[in-house]
């Protein structure tokens, strides 16, 4: 098996895993928060806010970029 292919399984785990914490969150409202809920905390610190704008730079810049 190679990195490649290892790779791709662990994004695919990752999206599973987001998907099934969506469904969950929709399903027991009481005992997991939304993303909504969870980013609006998240996001009362300027740090955190830094961090986001320069995550998704760096997100764009590898996948939306051209070389």
């Amino acid at each position: 098996m190679s990195s490649r292919v290892v790779t791709e399984l662990g994004f695919g785990l990752i999206v599973l895993a987001a998907i099934g914490l969506w469904v969950a969150s929709h399903l027991l409202p009481k005992r997991i928060p939304k993303l909504t809920s969870v980013l609006a905390v998240v996001m009362r610190r300027r740090s955190a806010r830094i961090a986001f704008v320069l995550a998704w730079w760096w997100v764009g810049w590898h996948f939306f970029v051209g070389h």
